[in-house]
């Protein structure tokens, strides 16, 4: 059996609170700051049965300035004239506190720095959720843009309201939903994924508004596991939309589903998948691809600042569970991905992953977001903070795609259909190519209502990242 201990994280199954890692030691080369492990769980507002201190917010943003200087792959980046005093939180600040380099296309380098609640960092990693059910895409600019329903949640509120994929929301609480006309940005955002359990009412597609309450309800990573018939053989199906711990029992599920029904073939819908904890990236890979492909390769090789070279690591495919017991597995020599630019950091690690042991991975669908980074989430005074802290690379050295994978065929986020149905633009351009080798000269779908190009996935930036966790076992 491999070793499932890399680098510990105190939430060993995908959580974030408690102080994560040893990443509060003090590195060598330190630039001048005071070393974060001194000034560790000095706050300003002490949580109760907890390890914080008294403090101040001076002593936050300290903590935050040094952990980033210690912990940060790009360091040395920051600019030198940013003044702590001039922000009035330890977050803002943080927000400033990374590098302004550009990629080739000229995005920012770094798109992922983000901090959050504890709490809510830890619900949202358990694979609970307190809301409506409903993910939202927005057409437009503000304060005009028009929402809808990119997906529902089975078992959500929305769900058992009867709303569907593609339903567009035309009011709230009696008046039409843009920024314009609920009273800001920030009130829309409060409607459409509330932070309180209050009762609205929403309309859709021009009907009546009906009444619906935020609840909290287990969200299912795995979704719709099928089989297609073929003229060369059964091909697999199944969704997958966040990689949490919970997803490690999902995924088993749905591949021995597979196997029995003997498919010959794979076709994921990574979509909306932002990615999560990367031992579950490793495993789905393993799933996939087998032993006979796997064993003794790179999964991905993860690379520090030159202040944590000892923290290098290099990422097996994991063959077995967090209970030490084997996966199943298909053995395929190729797999398609359905992927757009919600397809990130994780889910580009199964990608660049299996390429790097020659599964042949086609994608359909558009460019995926672009993340070969990743985080160990830090805790401190009631926030999580993400500072990307390493690099990932393939078996073949390879893990430049910060503008994303480039897709083999080109094909709309068709929200006309359900997700699965073979009508639906990419599934159907899925089919047709790995049948014929030709992309469909209509997947990009211009004239499908609801197309990708018009329309885009709404969400925080906690739903797009790598996380390394230990496994647990």
């Amino acid at each position: 059996m491999i070793s499932l201990s890399l680098l510990s994280m105190l939430a060993g199954c995908g959580g974030g609170g408690g102080n994560s890692g040893d990443s509060t030691t003090t590195p060598p080369g330190n630039s001048g700051f005071s070393p974060s492990s001194t000034l560790a769980n000095l706050c300003a507002n002490p949580r109760a049965n907890t390890s914080d201190r008294q403090g101040t917010v001076e002593n936050e943003k300290s903590y935050l300035r040094s952990f980033v200087d210690e912990t940060y792959l790009w360091y040395a980046d920051i600019p030198s004239n940013i003044v702590a005093a001039n922000y009035a939180t330890p977050q803002l600040y943080f927000d400033v506190l990374k590098t302004n380099a550009k990629t080739n296309s000229g995005a920012s380098v770094d798109q992922f720095h983000w901090s959050q609640t504890t709490a809510s960092w830890n619900a949202s990693s358990s694979g609970i959720a307190q809301d409506y059910g409903i993910k939202w895409m927005a057409k437009g600019t503000a304060p005009s843009r028009i929402f809808l329903a990119a997906d529902v949640a089975p078992g959500s509120p929305a769900a058992l309201a009867g709303i569907k994929r593609g339903d567009i929301i035309t009011s709230i609480d009696g008046v039409v939903a843009t920024e314009a006309t609920v009273d800001g940005v920030a009130a829309l955002n409060e409607l459409l994924s509330p932070t309180k359990v209050v009762a609205h009412k929403l309309g859709f597609n021009g009907a009546a508004e009906i009444s619906l309450t935020p609840a909290t309800y287990s969200t299912s990573t795995v979704q719709n596991v099928k089989t297609i018939p073929t003229a060369s053989g059964t091909v697999g199906y199944f969704i997958f939309d966040t990689h949490i711990a919970k997803s490690e029992a999902e995924l088993i599920a749905a591949i021995k589903q597979l196997k029995a029904a003997n498919v010959t073939d794979l076709v994921i819908d990574l979509r909306y998948n932002g990615g999560g904890l990367l031992y579950v990236a490793s495993q789905l890979a393993y799933m996939i691809a087998g032993p006979a492909t796997t064993n003794g390769q790179i999964f991905e090789k993860l690379t520090y600042n030159d202040k944590l070279t000892a923290k290098n690591t290099v990422y097996p495919f994991y063959a077995v569970t967090t209970a030490n017991e084997q996966l199943p597995y298909l053995g395929l020599k190729h797999v398609t991905l359905l992927v757009t630019r919600n397809t990130a950091s994780a889910s580009e690690s199964i990608i660049n992953g299996l390429r790097g042991v020659d599964v042949a991975v086609d994608l359909i669908g558009d460019l995926t977001r672009g993340k070969p980074y990743g985080f160990v989430p830090q805790d401190n005074c009631s926030y999580t903070y993400f500072a990307i802290q390493f690099k990932g690379v393939n078996q073949k050295g390879f893990g430049d795609y910060a503008d994303g994978f480039a897709p083999t065929c080109k094909a709309s986020d068709d929200v006309t259909h359900l997700r699965g149905d073979a009508n639906e633009t990419m599934l159907k351009t899925a089919l047709s190519y790995r049948q014929t080798g030709l992309c469909p000269a209509n997947s990009a779908g211009a004239s499908v209502p609801g197309a990708e190009s018009a329309y885009e996935l709404i969400r925080p930036a906690s739903q797009e990242m790598r996380i390394l966790a230990t496994m647990p076992h």
